[in-house]
């Protein structure tokens, strides 16, 4: 018995919901661009008992607030079928003075006439058309990593959607014409793209471009995302260092998201002292220059600098051939014994060679004297034998 009861009071209100009741489906708000237009999906129900005086004669109308005054009976276009009980309306060259709350009238000539009060359609005018929404709002990736942004604009106007453009174009691009669940529409755009380190720090820009119907520029609204690529480290071919008479001075430049830099000497991290001094500073968000100072008497004895650039991504060393400074101060000593000794050589080969040249010229002068005194004597003896042969 209770079954049938509520079976019968369920019928009841399914009939009387079918059959004895006006009701509308329509957007209740749109915000629309000054000089655009506007298009509201709508479609209307009247109970049963009024079939029979719905014809091609019935009139759709909008009328402003809860009087039958048709503000905007001039400007809008009913595109609905009348019989499919459509009243979908495109709102045209909507203007300031057009924003107020409007019901839908249907009207035919017999006793069909209504007013859709219990559903107001609310239109507000703006100067301004909200800028577009990307998604995420916040770009934080890695390098290698797919990211798909998603730029959206209200599409009041389906006639003239909002052109949707990204700037730079890193990728591919797929544009949507979406309908929400309260029947109004956005545009949709896609960016995707795989992310690499030269995206990081760069302003990823959505335009949305909405055409005007009153003869003004169209208006252009956009929306503007940062890009943040984390990357491993790698150190520049700039890093390098320079000696002068009294210290070191090492250079070590590197690049990365996020970077961080650690020294070696031999082997040991780096610390501040009297004897070390170590300078770093950023020069923008990803590059980073530290520089470690050596005095005289710290690198005497040095046999290893090694500068590590790091991050959770990854780390990257570089070794600095500071033995080489080491070995400048002996290969200076060498070359100084050398000419020591290539010049005392010199002196010695001149003095053999001096002594040799006297000593042979010594030599030559007695033994020609020599010849020259055999050579009198020999004379006198011709001489005195001549003289007694006479």
């Amino acid at each position: 018995m209770a079954g049938k009861l509520i079976l019968f009071l369920t019928g009841c209100l399914l009939k009387d919901a079918i059959s004895n009741k006006f009701g509308i489906s329509s957007l209740r708000t749109v915000i629309v661009l000054r000089g655009s237009c506007a298009t509201v999906p709508c479609s209307f129900e009247f109970p049963d008992n009024y079939k029979e005086h719905f014809n091609d004669q019935c009139e759709r109308t909008w009328v402003y607030s809860e009087n039958n005054d048709q503000r905007l009976s001039n400007i809008n276009e009913i595109t609905g079928k009348l019989g499919d009980k459509n009243c979908t309306t495109i709102f045209k060259n909507l203007q300031p003075e057009h924003s107020n709350m409007y019901y839908f009238r249907l009207e035919c000539k017999n006793p069909l006439k209504y007013t859709y009060k219990e559903a107001g359609l609310k239109i507000q005018v703006k100067e301004n058309a909200p800028p577009p929404t990307l998604t995420p709002s916040t770009l934080r990736v890695k390098e290698g990593d797919s990211v798909s942004l998603r730029c959206s604009a209200p599409a009041p106007c389906l006639p003239h959607p909002p052109s949707l453009t990204w700037t730079p174009t890193l990728g591919g691009i797929q544009e949507t014409l979406q309908e929400n669940p309260d029947k109004s529409f956005v545009k949709i755009s896609v960016l995707n793209f795989t992310a690499s380190h030269l995206h990081d720090g760069q302003k990823i820009s959505c335009t949305a471009v909405y055409r005007k119907q009153d003869g003004n520029s169209d208006a252009s609204l956009t929306t503007n995302i940062m890009a943040n690529v984390l990357f491993p480290p790698w150190i520049l071919p700039s890093s390098n260092c320079i000696k002068t008479a009294s210290q070191i001075n090492c250079s070590c430049e590197t690049m990365g998201n996020p970077s961080m830099i650690q020294w070696l000497l031999d082997g040991q991290p780096v610390n501040q002292s009297g004897k070390v001094t170590v300078i770093t500073e950023p020069l923008n968000t990803t590059y980073l220059r530290s520089v470690v100072i050596l005095n005289q008497a710290q690198h005497r004895y040095l046999s290893s600098l090694v500068c590590i650039s790091f991050n959770s991504l990854g780390s990257v060393s570089k070794q600095f051939p500071v033995e080489n400074f080491n070995q400048d101060k002996l290969l200076m000593f060498v070359f100084i014994a050398t000419t020591v000794i290539s010049l005392v050589l010199v002196c010695v080969l001149v003095f053999v060679i001096r002594f040799l040249r006297t000593h042979h010229d010594t030599k030559m002068n007695t033994a020609a004297r020599k010849k020259v005194q055999a050579t009198k004597e020999e004379d006198v003896y011709v001489n005195t034998r001549e003289l007694f042969n006479e």
